[in-house]
C-alpha cells in the first residue's frame, strides 16, 4: 500500500501505478485473502489511495439507509461521520495521503463531462480577479486557448477580461521555465540543507525538556511558598525571587513558542521529495497532468500576459525569491 501512496506522491498516474503492481506479480488482498488470482485494476488503486484509513483513522456513519423502510444505503455528508484517530498503525502518514488527494481528485471525471486534457488544467488562476481561468478548444481552428472563467460567465457585465491566451505558447513557456530550473538545481546540495536541520524528533524532545524546565520552576515557585508561610524567608526575598522565577518561565515560554514554530515549518516542508520530482521531471519527453499538480501548487496569469508560478515545494518557492 505504501508503495502506491509514494509513486502517486510523485506524479505517477493510475496506469502507470497498475503497471508496477502487475509487472511486479505483487498480490492483491483479494489474491492473499482467497487464494485465488486477481489482478490490479485502476478502481482499486483510486480506492486505496482515497481511503484515510491507511493513515490510522478508523471512520464510521459514512453511510446510512434511507428509511427503516428503505434499505437502500446513501453517502451521508462528511459532517455526519464519526472519525476516530489512531485506533492502528499507519501505513502511510497524513502528509502524504493530503499530497495524493489532490492527484486522485482530479482523475475523478464524470462521464457526461467534456474533457480537453492539457497538463496545466486545473492550475491557471486570474492573478487580476482571482477566479480559475478554463482552457478551450476552438471549434474552428482547433487550438487551445485560455479564458478567465468569471469574464467567461460575466462578460456582459463588464468583470474582468478575456485573458485568452494561446495555450500551446503559455505550456511551452511554462514548461520552459521549469526545465531551466530543474537543470540548475543542484539536488544533492538541497539534501545536505535538510540534513543539516534538526528532524521534527529533535523538536519535540526539545519541547519537553522546555516543558520540563517551566514545571521545575513552578515547583520551586510552591517550594518557596511554603518556606515563606512557614517563616523560613522572609516576603521580600520571596518577592524578588519570584519575579526572577517568572521572568525564567517568560523566556522559556518564548523558547517554547520559537521551537513549536521551528517544528510546525519543518513538517511543512517537503523539499525532501525535490529530487525525486526533479529526476522525474527531467527524463519525461512530455509531462503528466498529475507530476505537473505534484510540482505546481498554482499559476498565476496576468493580463498582459505575465506568469507567476507557485509551486508546491518550500525550497523551490524560496530559490525563485
Amino acid at each position: 500500500m505504501k508503495t502506491i501512496f509514494e509513486m502517486a506522491k510523485v506524479g505517477k498516474n493510475i496506469g502507470v501505478i497498475r503497471d508496477y503492481l502487475n509487472d511486479n506479480k505483487i498480490p492483491t488482498a483479494s489474491s492473499l485473502r482467497y487464494n485465488k488470482a486477481t489482478f490490479w485494476s485502476n478502481k482499486t488503486i483510486k480506492n486505496i489511495l482515497s481511503h484515510e484509513i491507511y493513515t490510522g483513522v478508523t471512520i464510521q456513519n459514512k453511510r446510512s439507509r434511507i428509511s427503516y423502510k428503505n434499505r437502500k444505503m446513501r453517502e451521508n455528508p462528511k459532517e455526519q461521520w464519526y472519525i476516530v484517530e489512531n485506533t492502528h498503525e499507519p501505513i502511510i502518514d497524513k502528509k502524504t495521503f493530503n499530497a495524493v488527494q489532490k492527484m486522485v481528485i482530479v482523475q475523478k471525471y464524470e462521464r457526461h463531462e467534456k474533457k480537453n486534457y492539457t497538463i496545466l488544467d486545473g492550475l491557471l488562476i486570474c492573478y487580476e480577479c482571482g477566479h480559475k481561468i478554463g482552457i478551450k478548444r476552438d471549434t474552428r481552428s482547433h487550438k487551445f486557448f485560455t479564458i478567465c472563467n468569471n469574464y467567461r460567465r460575466n462578460s456582459k457585465l463588464g468583470i474582468c477580461t478575456c485573458h485568452g491566451f494561446n495555450y500551446e505558447q503559455l505550456e511551452d513557456k511554462v514548461l520552459k521555465y521549469i526545465k531551466e530550473l530543474f537543470q540548475d538545481i543542484d539536488s544533492k546540495k538541497i539534501e545536505l540543507n535538510i540534513k543539516d536541520k534538526k528532524s521534527v524528533h529533535d523538536y519535540k524532545k526539545l519541547l519537553e525538556n522546555i516543558e520540563k524546565e517551566i514545571e521545575l520552576i513552578k515547583n520551586n515557585i510552591d517550594k518557596m511558598y511554603m518556606d515563606k508561610l512557614e517563616g523560613k524567608i522572609t516576603e521580600e526575598i520571596y518577592e524578588r525571587v519570584l519575579n526572577k522565577y517568572n521572568e525564567q518561565i517568560k523566556e522559556k515560554q518564548m523558547q517554547y513558542e520559537g521551537i513549536k514554530q521551528n517544528k510546525k515549518d519543518l513538517e511543512g516542508d517537503n523539499s525532501k521529495d525535490i529530487a525525486k520530482v526533479v529526476k522525474e521531471f527531467l527524463k519525461l519527453e512530455e509531462p503528466t497532468p498529475e507530476l505537473m499538480k505534484v510540482i505546481i501548487n498554482k499559476i498565476k496569469i496576468h493580463q498582459d500576459k505575465q506568469i507567476d508560478i507557485y509551486f508546491n515545494f518550500k525550497k523551490l518557492n524560496e530559490i525563485m525569491c
